[in-house]
């Protein structure tokens, strides 16, 4: 540690000097100063973590000296070196937070053990401040993720929130480009253990320094979200190159197989979850394309445009079967399928792996990934290699197809998740029971078994409003409710409707409402 000598008597200073440099191999003596005031304009440049000063000097005492440095923010502790009949000087050192003192003479065993003690006292604060900002960053990265995953999640229909949200967490809208990506890693969900997050996060840092923003964060399971924000210049190709680069890295380095889905790069921040719903999809056709790699949209888009189609209909009628959890009906339209493929005379396993891997793919979208990887069977057959890829003939495709349907009806049966229930219903009655908790839109996805985008378009579709509009509405009327009958003061009513940003709460109810909360509150006092 750093130390930093002042007495009026250079005969002290020269003896201390040799002490410290003696006894104590610990510290350096980066300065020496003979008057209060020399010592405050050296100090101040030299950061010393420790200074040992006299009292009684000309220009400026100690005491004068160390009160000029506490005003100019120096976090140095001070040790007085002090004479039986300076105890009036003590107490005013005392006043000034300085807890340490030696007496003159001072002696080699007093020195080192003062010393030490201070410098315990140091390292003991630092360990404090460096939990606290820890515990803070954790915060801002709780509150991060948890932001993102609103946007990623919330849908093209929220642009209002989407620009709030960005600004909450830092992320520039303005002159700013957005791409998302996707990444899995091979061997369930235990493959990401928290031990192993950090590393790879480093890795993700590393590979995508060259953009402006890059924010990461566990999305689901093995699962990876990746929001970039760039400048103008940002392109999909060096996006692709980059998660190359990474997957080879985690790879080498820490054994992990990585495969990535890259949405389209969008020039509106609204986007971002359209961005992130085409990484989504790139990523499932990781079953054709195989592990280990790196799938982008325009890809996969160009590669179905030259196939052909199974009907709509057959899709449609195939999804309302199963929403109905009508096994017989089910497999009967899988079998009206695999008859067109077959009069089509589609013979190539790869357009045949393909065609089937989309009709499970639109048949499951309402379905969440948690419903899709808690159930053992269908993490098998959707969401890894085992399943299609080895089934290279119409009747074993079939049959795998049939597998795969009935797997997901018995996990419905089995979560008790019937075919007559209303969700849109079920998750108006939860907010309204829990308006105050953190309740985003990948929460409620999860709690009933859905996809987080399909249950954003559905809610729009049965209420003709946003989920997210709903659910601020609720809780601005609780608002309301609380300034027009109770004491509370604005901050302890945003806290209570569920809003830990007092001044994100105050706009939005300005936007709602068309005044402040404290506006609010007159008015309805009058």
């Amino acid at each position: 540690m750093k130390v930093f000598l002042v007495d009026d008597e250079k005969g002290i200073v020269t003896g201390l000097k040799k002490l410290i440099g003696r006894y104590i191999p610990e510290c350096e003596v980066v300065g020496e100063a003979y008057n209060g005031l020399e010592g405050a304009r050296l100090i101040q440049d030299r950061e010393p973590d420790i200074v040992i000063t006299d009292i009684r000097m000309p220009h400026a005492d100690g005491l004068e000296m160390i009160a000029m440095l506490k005003d100019a923010g120096c976090p140095a502790e001070f040790i007085l070196l002090s004479g039986y009949a300076d105890f009036d000087y003590a107490r005013k050192g005392m006043q000034l937070g300085v807890r340490y003192y030696m007496n003159k003479p001072v002696e080699e065993e007093e020195l080192r053990d003062c010393v030490c003690k201070v410098m315990n006292g140091i390292r003991e604060d630092r360990d404090k401040l460096q939990e606290v900002d820890e515990l803070k960053q954790e915060v801002r990265s709780r509150i991060l993720e948890s932001t993102l995953r609103d946007i990623i999640d919330a849908g093209g229909d929220n642009s209002v929130y989407v620009g709030e949200w960005l600004r909450m967490a830092g992320i520039p809208e303005e002159h700013t480009r957005f791409v998302c990506a996707l990444l899995e890693f091979d061997g369930g969900s235990g493959t990401l253990a928290e031990n192993r997050m950090n590393p790879v996060f480093r890795h993700v840092d590393r590979a995508l320094n060259r953009f402006r923003g890059v924010y990461r964060f566990r999305y689901a399971g093995s699962q990876l979200a990746i929001v970039v924000a760039h400048g103008e210049d940002i392109e999909s190709g060096e996006i692709a190159r980059s998660l190359n680069r990474l997957k080879e890295a985690v790879f080498r380095e820490l054994q992990l197989s990585m495969t990535a889905g890259i949405g389209m790069v969008k020039d509106k921040a609204v986007e971002i979850s359209s961005s992130f719903e085409e990484a989504r999809h790139a990523l499932s056709y990781k079953v054709i394309q195989g592990a280990r790699t790196v799938i982008s949209y325009p890809e996969i888009r160009s590669l179905t445009g030259e196939r052909r189609n199974v009907p709509e209909e057959l899709i449609d009628k195939l999804e309302a079967a199963l929403n109905n959890m009508d096994e017989e009906k089910c497999i009967s339209l899988i079998g009206e399928i695999f008859c067109w493929m077959e009069a089509e005379f589609i013979a190539s396993p790869a357009e045949l792996q393909l065609l089937c891997l989309n009709i499970v793919l639109s048949s499951v979208r309402k379905m969440s990934f948690q419903q899709l990887q808690q159930n053992d069977f269908l993490g098998r057959h959707i969401l890894s290699l085992e399943g299609i890829s080895r089934f290279r003939t119409l009747e074993r495709l079939e049959q795998w197809m049939v597998e795969v349907i009935q797997g997901i009806i018995a996990f419905n049966l089995e979560h008790n998740i019937s075919k007559k229930k209303d969700i849109i219903a079920e998750v108006k009655k939860y907010v309204a029971e829990h308006y105050n908790e953190s309740i985003s839109l990948a929460e409620l996805a999860a709690r009933y078994f859905i996809n987080p985008y399909y249950l954003s378009q559905l809610f729009k579709q049965k209420t003709g409003d946003t989920y997210l509009n709903f659910l601020a509405q609720v809780r601005i009327n609780k608002a309301k409710e609380l300034l027009e009958k109770t004491n509370l003061k604005v901050y302890e009513i945003s806290q209570t409707v569920g809003y830990s940003d007092t001044q994100h709460f105050s706009r939005l109810f300005e936007k709602l409402t068309g005044c402040k909360p404290s506006e609010y509150r007159r008015n309805s006092n009058v």
